[in-house]
Protein backbone atom coordinates (compact mmCIF):
# COMPACT_ATOMS: atom_id res chain seq x y z
CA UNK A 1 0.00 0.00 0.00
CA UNK A 2 1.37 3.40 -0.98
CA UNK A 3 2.22 5.84 1.77
CA UNK A 4 0.19 9.07 2.16
CA UNK A 5 3.19 11.07 0.94
CA UNK A 6 3.36 9.10 -2.31
CA UNK A 7 -0.37 9.42 -2.84
CA UNK A 8 -0.16 13.19 -2.33
CA UNK A 9 2.54 13.45 -4.98
CA UNK A 10 0.52 11.59 -7.61
CA UNK A 11 -1.81 14.44 -8.58
CA UNK A 12 0.95 17.08 -9.07
CA UNK A 13 2.83 14.54 -11.19
CA UNK A 14 -0.27 14.01 -13.30
CA UNK A 15 -0.58 17.78 -13.78
CA UNK A 16 3.00 17.84 -15.03
CA UNK A 17 2.27 15.03 -17.49
CA UNK A 18 -0.85 16.75 -18.81
CA UNK A 19 1.02 20.04 -19.12
CA UNK A 20 3.88 18.38 -21.01
CA UNK A 21 1.47 16.72 -23.45
CA UNK A 22 -0.40 19.99 -23.94
CA UNK A 23 2.86 21.87 -24.63
CA UNK A 24 3.86 19.19 -27.12
CA UNK A 25 0.55 19.69 -28.94
CA UNK A 26 1.13 23.45 -29.09
CA UNK A 27 4.68 22.99 -30.38
CA UNK A 28 3.40 20.57 -33.01
CA UNK A 29 0.76 23.11 -34.05
CA UNK A 30 3.45 25.76 -34.49
CA UNK A 31 5.60 23.39 -36.53
CA UNK A 32 2.62 22.52 -38.71
CA UNK A 33 1.90 26.26 -39.04
CA UNK A 34 -1.64 25.78 -37.75
CA UNK A 35 -1.45 29.02 -35.80
CA UNK A 36 -0.56 30.82 -39.03
CA UNK A 37 -3.97 29.86 -40.39
CA UNK A 38 -5.50 31.94 -37.62
CA UNK A 39 -3.12 34.79 -38.40
CA UNK A 40 -4.02 34.74 -42.09
CA UNK A 41 -7.72 34.76 -41.25
CA UNK A 42 -7.08 37.61 -38.84
CA UNK A 43 -5.39 39.64 -41.60
CA UNK A 44 -8.39 38.99 -43.86
CA UNK A 45 -10.67 40.14 -41.05
CA UNK A 46 -8.68 43.37 -40.65
CA UNK A 47 -8.80 43.95 -44.40
CA UNK A 48 -12.57 43.49 -44.50
CA UNK A 49 -12.98 45.90 -41.59
CA UNK A 50 -10.80 48.46 -43.35
CA UNK A 51 -12.85 48.19 -46.54
CA UNK A 52 -16.09 48.71 -44.65
CA UNK A 53 -14.53 51.62 -42.77
CA UNK A 54 -13.74 53.47 -46.00
CA UNK A 55 -17.49 53.82 -46.64
CA UNK A 56 -18.13 55.12 -43.14
CA UNK A 57 -19.77 53.37 -40.22
CA UNK A 58 -22.29 55.95 -39.08
CA UNK A 59 -25.62 54.23 -38.58
CA UNK A 60 -24.09 50.79 -39.14
CA UNK A 61 -22.64 50.24 -35.67
CA UNK A 62 -24.98 47.40 -34.70
CA UNK A 63 -24.57 45.67 -38.06
CA UNK A 64 -20.77 45.87 -37.96
CA UNK A 65 -20.63 44.61 -34.36
CA UNK A 66 -22.95 41.73 -35.27
CA UNK A 67 -20.79 40.76 -38.26
CA UNK A 68 -17.63 40.93 -36.15
CA UNK A 69 -19.11 38.67 -33.44
CA UNK A 70 -20.35 36.23 -36.08
CA UNK A 71 -16.90 36.02 -37.67
CA UNK A 72 -15.28 35.40 -34.29
CA UNK A 73 -17.85 32.73 -33.40
CA UNK A 74 -17.62 30.85 -36.67
CA UNK A 75 -13.86 30.92 -37.26
CA UNK A 76 -12.92 29.99 -33.69
CA UNK A 77 -15.35 27.05 -33.66
CA UNK A 78 -13.99 25.75 -36.97
CA UNK A 79 -10.41 26.04 -35.72
CA UNK A 80 -11.28 24.35 -32.40
CA UNK A 81 -12.83 21.41 -34.26
CA UNK A 82 -9.85 21.09 -36.61
CA UNK A 83 -7.38 21.29 -33.73
CA UNK A 84 -9.23 18.63 -31.71
CA UNK A 85 -10.15 16.22 -34.50
CA UNK A 86 -6.59 15.15 -35.19
CA UNK A 87 -5.08 15.12 -31.69
CA UNK A 88 -5.56 11.40 -31.05
CA UNK A 89 -6.15 10.23 -34.61
CA UNK A 90 -2.73 11.32 -35.85
CA UNK A 91 -0.95 9.81 -32.84
CA UNK A 92 -2.58 6.47 -33.64
CA UNK A 93 -2.05 6.71 -37.40
CA UNK A 94 1.63 7.64 -37.08
CA UNK A 95 2.07 5.04 -34.32
CA UNK A 96 3.65 7.66 -32.07
CA UNK A 97 1.10 6.63 -29.47
CA UNK A 98 3.20 3.56 -28.61
CA UNK A 99 6.29 5.38 -27.27
CA UNK A 100 3.98 7.75 -25.39
CA UNK A 101 2.13 4.94 -23.63
CA UNK A 102 5.40 3.07 -23.05
CA UNK A 103 6.32 5.83 -20.61
CA UNK A 104 4.59 6.13 -17.24
CA UNK A 105 1.62 7.70 -19.04
CA UNK A 106 -1.87 6.22 -18.87
CA UNK A 107 -4.48 6.48 -21.58
CA UNK A 108 -6.37 8.91 -19.36
CA UNK A 109 -3.23 11.08 -19.20
CA UNK A 110 -3.03 11.03 -22.99
CA UNK A 111 -6.69 11.99 -23.35
CA UNK A 112 -6.42 14.88 -20.91
CA UNK A 113 -3.05 16.09 -22.20
CA UNK A 114 -4.25 16.16 -25.79
CA UNK A 115 -7.50 17.78 -24.70
CA UNK A 116 -5.71 20.59 -22.85
CA UNK A 117 -3.48 21.07 -25.88
CA UNK A 118 -6.48 21.44 -28.20
CA UNK A 119 -8.22 23.82 -25.78
CA UNK A 120 -5.04 25.92 -25.50
CA UNK A 121 -4.90 26.28 -29.27
CA UNK A 122 -8.60 27.16 -29.44
CA UNK A 123 -8.26 29.77 -26.68
CA UNK A 124 -5.20 31.27 -28.33
CA UNK A 125 -7.17 31.69 -31.56
CA UNK A 126 -10.11 33.17 -29.65
CA UNK A 127 -7.87 35.69 -27.87
CA UNK A 128 -6.30 36.69 -31.18
CA UNK A 129 -9.60 37.24 -32.97
CA UNK A 130 -11.24 38.95 -29.99
CA UNK A 131 -8.34 41.39 -29.74
CA UNK A 132 -8.38 42.11 -33.46
CA UNK A 133 -12.16 42.55 -33.45
CA UNK A 134 -12.04 44.92 -30.48
CA UNK A 135 -9.19 46.99 -31.94
CA UNK A 136 -10.78 47.08 -35.39
CA UNK A 137 -14.08 48.38 -34.02
CA UNK A 138 -12.31 50.86 -31.72
CA UNK A 139 -10.40 52.34 -34.66
CA UNK A 140 -13.72 53.23 -36.28
CA UNK A 141 -15.14 54.71 -33.11
CA UNK A 142 -17.26 51.73 -32.10
CA UNK A 143 -16.76 50.99 -28.41
CA UNK A 144 -17.69 47.61 -26.93
CA UNK A 145 -19.00 47.60 -23.39
CA UNK A 146 -17.93 45.38 -20.47
CA UNK A 147 -20.24 42.64 -21.70
CA UNK A 148 -17.69 41.94 -24.43
CA UNK A 149 -15.38 40.45 -21.79
CA UNK A 150 -18.20 38.17 -20.67
CA UNK A 151 -18.80 37.25 -24.30
CA UNK A 152 -15.16 36.20 -24.70
CA UNK A 153 -15.21 34.26 -21.43
CA UNK A 154 -18.32 32.28 -22.40
CA UNK A 155 -16.96 31.64 -25.88
CA UNK A 156 -13.87 30.14 -24.22
CA UNK A 157 -16.11 27.86 -22.16
CA UNK A 158 -18.10 26.87 -25.24
CA UNK A 159 -14.91 26.06 -27.15
CA UNK A 160 -13.81 23.80 -24.29
CA UNK A 161 -17.07 21.85 -24.72
CA UNK A 162 -16.58 21.70 -28.49
CA UNK A 163 -13.06 20.28 -28.05
CA UNK A 164 -14.38 17.58 -25.70
CA UNK A 165 -17.13 16.59 -28.16
CA UNK A 166 -14.73 16.51 -31.09
CA UNK A 167 -12.17 14.36 -29.27
CA UNK A 168 -14.85 11.81 -28.42
CA UNK A 169 -16.09 11.69 -32.01
CA UNK A 170 -12.50 11.34 -33.28
CA UNK A 171 -12.31 7.98 -31.47
CA UNK A 172 -15.53 6.78 -33.08
CA UNK A 173 -15.38 8.18 -36.63
CA UNK A 174 -13.06 9.03 -39.48
CA UNK A 175 -11.46 12.52 -39.42
CA UNK A 176 -13.79 13.81 -42.12
CA UNK A 177 -16.91 12.57 -40.35
CA UNK A 178 -15.61 13.89 -37.03
CA UNK A 179 -15.18 17.41 -38.41
CA UNK A 180 -18.57 17.37 -40.15
CA UNK A 181 -20.59 16.11 -37.19
CA UNK A 182 -18.75 18.34 -34.72
CA UNK A 183 -19.41 21.43 -36.81
CA UNK A 184 -23.07 20.49 -37.17
CA UNK A 185 -23.37 20.15 -33.39
CA UNK A 186 -21.41 23.33 -32.64
CA UNK A 187 -22.73 25.69 -35.29
CA UNK A 188 -26.22 24.22 -35.65
CA UNK A 189 -26.99 24.07 -31.92
CA UNK A 190 -29.39 27.01 -31.91
CA UNK A 191 -31.15 25.89 -35.10
CA UNK A 192 -31.54 22.35 -33.76
CA UNK A 193 -33.04 23.60 -30.49
CA UNK A 194 -35.57 25.73 -32.33
CA UNK A 195 -36.44 22.85 -34.67
CA UNK A 196 -37.06 20.48 -31.76
CA UNK A 197 -39.38 22.97 -30.08
CA UNK A 198 -41.31 23.47 -33.31
CA UNK A 199 -41.58 19.76 -34.16
CA UNK A 200 -42.34 18.47 -30.67
CA UNK A 201 -45.91 17.32 -30.29
CA UNK A 202 -46.61 16.71 -33.95
CA UNK A 203 -44.13 14.02 -34.94
CA UNK A 204 -45.67 11.01 -33.19
CA UNK A 205 -45.00 9.50 -29.79
CA UNK A 206 -41.74 7.72 -30.67
CA UNK A 207 -40.36 10.61 -32.69
CA UNK A 208 -41.36 13.10 -29.98
CA UNK A 209 -39.58 10.97 -27.38
CA UNK A 210 -36.42 10.86 -29.49
CA UNK A 211 -36.54 14.61 -30.09
CA UNK A 212 -37.08 15.34 -26.42
CA UNK A 213 -34.22 13.02 -25.41
CA UNK A 214 -31.85 14.62 -27.91
CA UNK A 215 -32.91 18.07 -26.71
CA UNK A 216 -31.84 17.29 -23.16
CA UNK A 217 -28.78 15.17 -24.01
CA UNK A 218 -27.02 17.41 -26.54
CA UNK A 219 -25.34 20.53 -25.16
CA UNK A 220 -27.03 23.84 -25.91
CA UNK A 221 -24.00 25.79 -27.03
CA UNK A 222 -26.21 28.69 -28.06
CA UNK A 223 -26.61 29.50 -24.36
CA UNK A 224 -22.96 30.60 -24.33
CA UNK A 225 -23.40 33.11 -27.15
CA UNK A 226 -23.71 36.73 -26.00
CA UNK A 227 -22.96 38.20 -29.42
CA UNK A 228 -26.40 39.75 -29.87
CA UNK A 229 -26.21 41.34 -26.43
CA UNK A 230 -22.79 42.77 -27.34
CA UNK A 231 -24.16 44.11 -30.63
CA UNK A 232 -27.07 45.88 -28.94
CA UNK A 233 -24.99 47.17 -26.03
CA UNK A 234 -26.61 45.27 -23.18
CA UNK A 235 -25.43 45.57 -19.62
CA UNK A 236 -23.23 42.74 -18.25
CA UNK A 237 -24.97 39.49 -17.33
CA UNK A 238 -25.29 38.57 -13.66
CA UNK A 239 -22.32 36.67 -12.23
CA UNK A 240 -24.60 33.88 -11.00
CA UNK A 241 -25.72 33.21 -14.56
CA UNK A 242 -22.13 32.95 -15.75
CA UNK A 243 -21.19 30.52 -12.98
CA UNK A 244 -24.29 28.46 -13.73
CA UNK A 245 -23.29 28.18 -17.39
CA UNK A 246 -19.74 27.21 -16.39
CA UNK A 247 -21.14 24.42 -14.22
CA UNK A 248 -23.41 23.30 -17.06
CA UNK A 249 -20.41 23.17 -19.42
CA UNK A 250 -18.25 21.33 -16.89
CA UNK A 251 -20.81 18.53 -16.66
CA UNK A 252 -20.58 17.97 -20.42
CA UNK A 253 -16.79 18.28 -20.51
CA UNK A 254 -16.33 15.68 -17.76
CA UNK A 255 -18.93 13.40 -19.37
CA UNK A 256 -17.44 13.53 -22.86
CA UNK A 257 -13.88 13.10 -21.62
CA UNK A 258 -14.99 10.20 -19.40
CA UNK A 259 -16.64 8.46 -22.36
CA UNK A 260 -13.56 9.19 -24.48
CA UNK A 261 -11.36 7.51 -21.88
CA UNK A 262 -13.65 4.47 -21.73
CA UNK A 263 -13.66 4.18 -25.54
CA UNK A 264 -9.89 4.67 -25.76
CA UNK A 265 -9.27 2.05 -23.08
CA UNK A 266 -11.20 -0.49 -25.15
CA UNK A 267 -9.57 0.54 -28.41
CA UNK A 268 -7.04 -1.90 -29.83
CA UNK A 269 -3.85 -0.07 -30.81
Amino acid sequence: MASPRIRQQKLPVRFQVWGALARASLIEAVRRRDIYVALILAVVMIGATAVIGTFGVKGLEIFIKDVTMTVINTVTVVLAVLFSARQLHEEIERRTVYPLLARPITRLDLILGKYFGAVSQAWLSLALFALIGWVGLWLFGIVLGPIFLQYVALRAVALAVVCAITMLLSLLMTPGATVTISLLIAIGAATFSEAVVMLHGGAGRIADGALQASYYVLPHLDLFDLSKKVSYGWQPVAAGTLWGLCGYALIYIVTFLGISTAVFNRKAL
